[in-house]
């Protein structure tokens, strides 16, 4: 088999270096590639020269690019810790979904069991017979951390908060949250409750990027129910570009902090775990997000139907191949001026026909300083059947002239 470069793939922004094994006729492709599509977090990358990353505190800390998946910076990011009060984050991704589904609405009243009424730590004071809504609950579940309105969340959902929480762990695993696992939904010390820095920065990409709605709410800095006015426990909370998300408390005196920030299109998502004050894990987190905006910029590599390939082989009909991204595709890299990011078309091991449109043909390995930033899936364009014995014969024929 034999690969060609489309005329798309010299587009000056694409910078397309699509590195094909040429093969004789019928031969397999003799690159060896994994199938795609690849996980949608990759580890932190040494860095380049003269580029400065802040110094953290906290005991642990990540900051997340969630546009592209890549992760900018990672300090203990696996460590096991206690979520605390980040817990409530799972909260809210089962609230969405239930809301989602129909399940509940946002208008609707909820009954205030007596278990959430007497629940220790922070709350919205909620109590059996005051009337309060599932959208009151969530301004107290993302603005002050109430324990109360995470427990009546957990069960209006599920009837109670064990099977809530069967709903958190099943979740976890569907978001690949290897190192987490959840006892309640309110984040209290409990044993057996763990989690870490990156699986949290996980969580919280996959809540603002399915449920958006929460970043209108967990980045308010108060709000008032039952005639009470609560102030949001973020430090960072009101601030420009500020979305929320989370801050938890734990028994030792250790405050996390998790932030969702907005700006020129690019969303970040800075945690920090374990700072040894609210004020402390305010400063790391803002240094964070200040290392994401000026260190590293975006660059957008593709457009959906990008062609970055052309695959050729004589057995096949039509005998060639293009090869484009199934969506925009985009990458950080360090803000250095004048240095941008390469890509390698690589071509799955063995390709046969016949093939859909659409289905995955190989990948798109986005290059910085010889290092893969992103490893996308890239597809067919369109539908590739075997050819039969004399239209080979015609493409030999043509081949040879």
């Amino acid at each position: 088999m034999k690969c060609t470069r489309s005329p798309a793939t010299r587009h000056p922004r694409l910078r397309i270096a699509a590195l094909v094994l040429v093969a004789a006729l019928g031969s397999a492709i003799a690159a060896a590639h994994p199938d795609l599509p690849p996980l949608p977090m990759i580890p932190a990358l040494p860095l380049p020269p003269r580029m400065l990353a802040p110094q953290i505190g906290a005991r642990a800390a990540v900051l997340l690019d969630v546009n592209s998946g890549q992760t900018l910076l990672a300090q203990n990011a696996d460590a096991a810790v206690n979520p605390s009060g980040l817990v409530k984050l799972m909260t809210a991704f089962v609230l969405g979904q239930a809301e989602q589904q129909g399940l509940l609405h946002a208008g609707s009243t909820v009954r205030v069991p007596v278990s959430a009424w007497r629940v220790a730590g922070s709350r919205m004071f909620i109590q059996p017979g005051l009337p309060v809504t599932v959208a009151q609950l969530e301004d107290g579940l993302l603005i002050d951390g109430g324990n109360d309105a995470a427990i009546a969340i957990a069960k209006d959902v599920a009837g109670t908060t064990g099977g809530f929480v069967d709903l958190m762990n099943h979740d976890a695993a569907a978001l690949d949250l290897r190192r987490t696992h959840f006892v309640n939904p309110d984040g209290l010390p409990q044993s057996g409750q763990v989690s870490t820095a990156m699986d949290l920065a996980r969580l919280s990409s996959a809540l603002v990027r399915d449920y958006p709605a929460v970043l209108g709410v967990a980045g308010r800095a108060t709000y008032t129910y039952d005639h009470i006015r609560q102030f949001n426990y973020n430090p960072l909370a009101g601030q420009r570009d500020v979305d929320g998300l989370g801050v938890g408390l734990t028994n030792h005196n250790l405050w996390d902090l998790d932030i969702c920030a907005h700006r020129s299109g690019r969303t970040l998502i800075a945690v920090v775990i374990g700072a040894p004050s609210r004020a402390a894990a305010g400063s790391d987190a803002s240094a964070l997000l200040t290392y994401g905006w000026n260190g590293w910029r975006q660059e957008n590599i593709g457009k959906p139907g990008q062609a970055v390939a052309l695959l050729k082989n004589l057995d096949w009909s039509p005998d060639v191949l293009s090869v484009v991204t199934p969506y925009t595709v985009n990458v950080v890299v360090p803000a250095q001026r004048g240095a941008h990011a390469l890509t390698r078309f690589v071509a799955l091991p063995g390709i046969r026909a016949p093939i859909k449109a659409g289905q995955t043909v190989g990948s798109l390995d986005i290059l910085w300083h010889k290092q893969v930033l992103r490893s996308v899936p890239v597809v067919a364009a369109s539908a590739v059947q075997p050819a039969d014995w004399f239209v080979r014969m015609l493409h030999r024929a043509e081949a040879d002239i």
